[in-house]
C-alpha cells in the first residue's frame, strides 16, 4: 500500500477535473474516475459467514454476482476468488480484519493495481457493445453482476452498479490512460461529458458479536426466578 503523499491516479495527466461537468444530461456517455478505491482480493475456501462478521459483507455464491452491504461491494471472480471494493483509505484496515478471520488464507491488497472508470448514460450500452464481448442486453446482464472480460483491447473487471444502466470498470493501472481515452472516442460522436463523484460513505468495521454462539448465555425463565422480597416457601422433609 502507497503513503497518501505516495498517491497518484494513473490519468491524473488528463486533468480531469478541469473538465467536470455539473450539467450532463445532454451527453449520451458520462465518464468519471473513482480514485483510490480499496480493493482486496480472497483466494480459497472461504466460509461466507467469517467474511461477513469481519467486514460486514457476505461474499457471492452465484457466479458473476455482486453481494453488497456496509459500504462494500464483494465481487464473485471464480469459484474461490473474490474482489472486495471499498471506499478509499479502508484498505488497510480491511486486511487486516480479514487476515484475523482467515488465518491460512491469500487476503492481498490490489488497491494500487487498478483505478475504476464510472460510465452511465443513454448510450453507455452500445458503446460498451463496441468493444466488450459480454451479452449486455439486461435479459442476460443487469444490477448486481458481474464478469471479468475485455474492452477494447484491455482485460477489466465489469460490474453493473444499478438499472440506470451504470457500470464501474475495474481496470489495470497500466491500462488506464488507453482505455479512457477509447471510451472517450467512441463515445464523442454521441457526447461525452466528464462528472465529478462524490467519494463513498467511510467503512467501518462491523461491531463484534456480543455472544460468540449463536444464543446468549442460557438464563432461566422470569416467571421461575423469584421477586426481590418474596419469600421461598420451605420444602417439607418427610419424616422417617
Amino acid at each position: 500500500m502507497a503513503e497518501h503523499w505516495q498517491r497518484q491516479s494513473p490519468l491524473t495527466h488528463l486533468g480531469l477535473s478541469a473538465h467536470d461537468k455539473n450539467e450532463t444530461s445532454a451527453a449520451s456517455l458520462v465518464m468519471a474516475e473513482l480514485r483510490f478505491l480499496a480493493k482486496v482480493t480472497l483466494r480459497g475456501r472461504i466460509p461466507g459467514e467469517s467474511v461477513r462478521t469481519a467486514l460486514g459483507v457476505s461474499l457471492p455464491g452465484e457466479p458473476n454476482t455482486v453481494m453488497t452491504g456496509n459500504n462494500l461491494s464483494a465481487l464473485w471472480l471464480g469459484p474461490d476468488e473474490w474482489l472486495i471494493v471499498g471506499p478509499p483509505d479502508a484498505e488497510r484496515a480491511m486486511t487486516g480484519q480479514l487476515a484475523k478471520a482467515l488465518p491460512g488464507t491469500a487476503v492481498v491488497d490490489v488497491t494500487e493495481g487498478r483505478t475504476t472508470i464510472r460510465t452511465r448514460g443513454p448510450m453507455v450500452l452500445d458503446i460498451l457493445a463496441m468493444g466488450c464481448p459480454l451479452d449486455l442486453h439486461p435479459r442476460a446482464f443487469g444490477p448486481g453482476r458481474c464478469a471479468q472480460s475485455t474492452l477494447g483491447r484491455s482485460p477489466i473487471i465489469l460490474h453493473q452498479v444499478d438499472g440506470a444502466p451504470l457500470f464501474d470498470i475495474h481496470v489495470e493501472r497500466s491500462q488506464a490512460d488507453y482505455l479512457w481515452t477509447w471510451l472517450e472516442t467512441a463515445g464523442r460522436p454521441y457526447g461525452v461529458a466528464v462528472e465529478a463523484v462524490t467519494a463513498p460513505p467511510a467503512w467501518r468495521r462491523p461491531a463484534p458479536r456480543r455472544y460468540p454462539g449463536a444464543f446468549p448465555p442460557f438464563a432461566p425463565s422470569p416467571s421461575r426466578q423469584p421477586t426481590r422480597g418474596a419469600t421461598v416457601p420451605a420444602r417439607s422433609v418427610p419424616s422417617s
